[in-house]
């Protein structure tokens, strides 16, 4: 509320109505909020769009959808991170073009995107310590890596099964590095925010009596969590298995005998080797694939703590979107007592990571207060396709979801691309 000269008090632009769009990706993420005025006025912010699969028909299908619900122009776009399933269809040909069309006012990422973030920059914002920009090149090295395993898998699985290879290199194709998605987005909007926790989101402006706090991802100043395991986290550490992966990939002998890396050297089929010599390379290929699903996982949890968490208040509402945010990142968020409170009042819940129980720690879930209220019950929405992650969705917390919250899920959606919920009107 502010006053004029004559202190009469004048009323802040409020939204009459909010509305919230999910869309079936699959395994991914898709959101539109639309936040409508009683001047007929709507404003629109799109968080992620992406999904796992290959089916570009379906794809297509949904983004024709959304173009159609934002009716030709949009606000803002938030991508919450890199992963494939959360920025893909930005990637693909004729779906990133529609999406560049809705003209965005404003394209929000996380700090660890920033162009400024590259290793020639001489100047960089003060969230990019010597420390952040290692761990930075570091992220780029693996996705290296894991572009080198999805290129080549017969060769640095050779002794996965072929349900194991296909999981691995499932997992590992989320992380690759999405550069067409990247350059678009960094082509959309008018302006750019590259947020961490604290900073400003950019939609001070844009959504008039909507506040909007980002709650993460903390910067390495703030805290050395989101780096993960510690020990994995050398600064060479993943340019060197990026270099191991690409010596893998082709250092295979072929049928006539030849190396690819070493051409001249005399080699023989495991066929014709000691039994002794058998048993060795079985242990030594059983040691690499155990080495390689441990940094697949590394990488994939690296990632998902770069996302973007975002808080809407409208009134005394709260809407929390996550994106993958994982306990490293949540934990940062979380000592702040000011912010628990705020977030007891959480009336809509995005299920973070697609139902992954590291993405909805207990700490955060006990603060939903409105779990199995009677009135004004907390909404949960769940964008997630089983097969794709180990025990993802989990089922412990779809039954927790079930019981306590008022739970919409894209599982059980049959021939259904959309769905909208309101929560405000």
């Amino acid at each position: 509320m502010t006053s004029n000269k004559r202190n009469k008090p004048v009323r802040q632009k409020m939204p009459e109505q909010v509305r919230i769009a999910m869309y079936d990706v699959g395994f991914g993420d898709c959101f539109l909020l639309s936040f409508s005025y009683a001047d007929g006025e709507a404003r629109r912010v799109l968080i992620d769009c992406g999904s796992t699969s290959e089916n570009k028909k379906h794809m297509s299908q949904v983004v024709n959808i959304l173009v159609d619900d934002c009716e030709g122009h949009i606000e803002a776009i938030v991508a919450t991170h890199r992963h494939r399933d959360h920025i893909s269809a930005f990637g693909l040909k004729g779906l990133g073009e529609k999406l560049e069309k809705l003209n965005p006012e404003i394209v929000i990422q996380p700090w660890t995107e920033h162009p400024d973030a590259e290793e020639a920059a001489i100047e960089a914002p003060s969230v990019f310590t010597a420390g952040a920009v290692r761990h930075l090149r570091s992220l780029d090295a693996a996705q290296e890596f894991a572009e080198h395993l999805i290129n080549r898998p017969n060769n640095i699985l050779s002794a996965a099964g072929p349900r194991t290879r296909s999981r691995v290199v499932r997992l590992a194709s989320l992380s690759i590095p999405n550069k067409k998605a990247i350059e678009r987005l960094t082509r959309m909007g008018k302006k750019h925010a590259y947020v961490h926790s604290g900073s400003q989101s950019g939609l001070e402006r844009l959504l008039p009596g909507v506040q909007v706090s980002v709650l993460g991802p903390p910067t390495l100043t703030q805290t050395q969590s989101i780096r993960k395991q510690t020990q994995w986290d050398e600064d060479e550490f993943w340019k060197l298995f990026a270099r191991v992966a690409a010596i893998s990939a082709s250092n295979i002998a072929t049928a006539r005998g030849r190396s690819d890396l070493f051409p001249k050297a005399r080699t023989d089929t495991i066929a014709k080797s000691p039994s002794y010599v058998k048993w060795l390379i079985k242990r030594l290929d059983r040691a690499q694939l155990h080495n390689v699903q441990r940094i697949v996982r590394a990488l994939d949890r690296a990632l998902n703590n770069t996302s973007v968490i975002l808080l809407f208040k409208i009134g005394d509402k709260m809407l929390l979107f996550p994106g993958d945010a994982q306990l490293e990142n949540w934990q940062y968020a979380l000592k702040d007592r000011k912010l628990k409170r705020r977030l007891s009042k959480v009336l809509l819940y995005k299920v973070g990571h697609h139902g992954s129980t590291n993405a909805t720690p207990k700490s955060l879930w006990n603060l939903f207060a409105r779990r199995s209220a009677n009135d004004g019950r907390l909404i949960s929405l769940l964008s997630t396709k089983r097969g794709h992650h180990s025990e993802v969705p989990r089922t412990s917390l779809v039954k927790a979801l079930e019981s306590e919250t008022v739970l919409h899920s894209t599982q059980g959606w049959r021939r259904k691309l959309r769905e909208e919920y309101t929560i405000l009107e």
